[in-house]
């Protein structure tokens, strides 16, 4: 009988060792973000953070996101060569996704989004479609950062041209550009030197004519850069250069030059994104700064099933596909705080951070008119991308692609910088 009683007070220690560890043992999300730092968007990250902890006491946060590029993408890479993937991660572009998603990286999100419709009804659909990857079934990612990449323009100069409004179509926009030619100012501040702009051209010309998923298309090898259609866009971007609409030195100017052509008034329009607003709103840099509107690029009266299909910086939440249990069910739960209309609006209205939700009511004095265009601009796009070559699995299609985009204004035909471009796939698909 003693020994009974010996071997059931070792059992209640034991158990009540156990049970405060067990009472005490929290589920684990981890968290590799870029949002890091000590700017406004990053607090409010932070304050989300701060409230789902005070929500869900038995969940530990840990953050491994990094500002600074270079570090983030050498966690991303040994976590991913490791198989220890955050709970919450992004990868920026989507041309690997497919590798990534048959390996059970990613998380399909749509069950997430269809069990949440007071959640998901938001997003701009443009958005969603930009993280549906060509072969695989559903969504792979929660966009949380988007911005239009449209045309700000001047519109004192529009006015003295006689424009009396921004150019909704192609036949329009080259009316336009010869009516600001014809007063002796440049149409469209472009620096070429600064290939990045030739790109961010040609992109919103290949949306507004073939539409994102013909980008995916590219990507998958089932549209060549020489099929006549794409030939098409890159002989937009030479009707344009021929007919002046950039400064003749186009060639040789970098992106600060222009910025500063447009911002002094010597050129009317300028293609860039929401990062630039800061420069468009202060009058020490702009005397323009109640004139400078924001449109989106024009479409084709032959393709208006394009309209609105942009060009838009963006950026994801992930989930990984090892998750289960209760930390899927908490992780799903921080991805909605973090991408909710009340975070959307946070976001705007205190650090010009836009998520693309569609259903966020701004308080018109807590943002600038730009800005505010920008957010209402990009809540409409149907169809949303970035680069043409974002769906390329060749690396050194970035700069393939821009270099070729260059030959334009050095004379060459739209024919010879596609070929330019296929050449190069055709090389490495027989070399690799």
């Amino acid at each position: 009988m003693r020994r009974y009683f010996r071997v059931l007070s070792v059992l209640v220690v034991l158990v009540g060792l156990l049970a405060p560890a067990t009472a005490m043992a929290k589920v684990e999300i981890s968290l590799l973000t870029r949002m890091a730092g000590t700017t406004p968007q990053v607090q409010i990250f932070q304050d989300i953070i701060a409230e789902f902890k005070a929500k869900y006491p038995d969940v530990e946060i840990i953050d491994y996101s990094q500002g600074d590029e270079s570090a983030f993408n050498n966690i991303l890479r040994t976590s991913i060569a490791t198989g220890a993937i955050p709970s919450i991660f992004r990868v920026q572009g989507v041309a690997n996704l497919g590798e990534y998603i048959a390996n059970g990286i990613l998380m399909n999100v749509d069950p997430i989004l269809e069990a949440n419709p007071e959640w998901s009804a938001g997003f701009a659909e443009g958005a969603l479609n930009y993280y549906r990857v060509p072969g695989f079934e559903g969504t792979y990612a929660i966009p949380m950062e988007s911005g239009l990449i449209g045309i700000f323009y001047n519109e004192a100069l529009f006015k003295k041209a006689g424009i009396n409004k921004f150019p909704e179509t192609w036949t329009e926009f080259k009316a336009a550009i010869n009516k600001l030619n014809a007063i002796g100012v440049t149409p469209i501040a472009l620096g070429a030197r600064s290939s990045y702009m030739v790109g961010h051209l040609h992109n919103n010309i290949f949306y507004k004519w073939l539409g994102v998923d013909a980008a995916k298309a590219l990507g998958s090898r089932d549209m060549k850069w020489t099929d006549p259609a794409v030939v098409e866009t890159i002989a937009f971007v030479k009707e344009l250069v021929d007919m002046g609409a950039f400064h003749p030195a186009a060639l040789g100017l970098t992106d600060d030059v222009v910025l500063n052509d447009f911002l002094y008034g010597d050129a009317a329009m300028i293609i860039t994104g929401p990062w630039n607003i800061p420069n468009f709103t202060d009058p020490s840099k702009t005397e323009f700064v109640n004139d400078i509107k924001l449109a989106k690029f024009p479409y084709f009266e032959e393709k208006p099933e394009f309209k609105d299909h942009d060009m838009q910086v963006i950026s994801p939440y992930m989930i990984s596909g090892k998750l289960e249990g209760k930390e899927l069910e908490y992780t799903i739960e921080l991805v909605k705080m973090l991408t909710s209309a009340e975070a959307a609006k946070r976001y705007a209205e205190e650090a010009s951070f836009i998520i693309p939700r569609d259903d966020v009511q701004l308080n018109d004095n807590k943002v600038n008119r730009l800005f505010k265009a920008c957010v209402e601009l990009s809540g409409t796009s149907q169809g949303i991308a970035v680069d043409v070559f974002d769906y390329d699995p060749f690396p050194a299609m970035q700069d393939v692609t821009r270099n070729a985009l260059q030959g334009i204004f050095m004379g060459d035909t739209p024919e010879q910088a596609a070929a330019n471009i296929q050449d190069y796939i055709e090389w490495q698909m027989a070399n690799n």
